[in-house]
């Protein structure tokens, strides 16, 4: 199998359970990870980074559709935020600048 590509995180089981039994009705293979460590460690779920749906790499396109077609998640979360963008674009400005040999 390939590597694994989270596609949605919470702090709520549940939630992600629910998606993932939707996921795989669509025949896509689905994992949780970190259910366990933030159920004992529940306070501190956002400080652990949620638990996360996982799916192999190559499925992770379509689940993410199909988690905003079944109301699971909003398109915008899976957008890059203009902020984001703007950072990249001067990233690549500088890049390009500082990036030039002389001769």
């Amino acid at each position: 199998m390939s590597e694994l590509s989270t596609i949605k995180i919470s702090n709520y089981i549940s939630e992600l359970s629910i998606a993932k039994t939707f996921l795989e009705d669509q025949g896509i293979i689905c994992f949780i990870k970190d259910e366990y460590i933030n159920q004992i460690y529940a306070m501190n779920n956002s400080m652990l980074g949620g638990i996360k749906l996982q799916v192999p790499e190559e499925d992770a396109e379509r689940a993410r559709l199909l988690l905003v077609e079944g109301g699971f998640a909003k398109k915008e979360d899976y957008e890059i935020p203009k902020s984001t963008m703007r950072l990249v674009k001067w990233y690549e400005k500088l890049s390009s600048i500082f990036g030039k040999k002389k001769d």
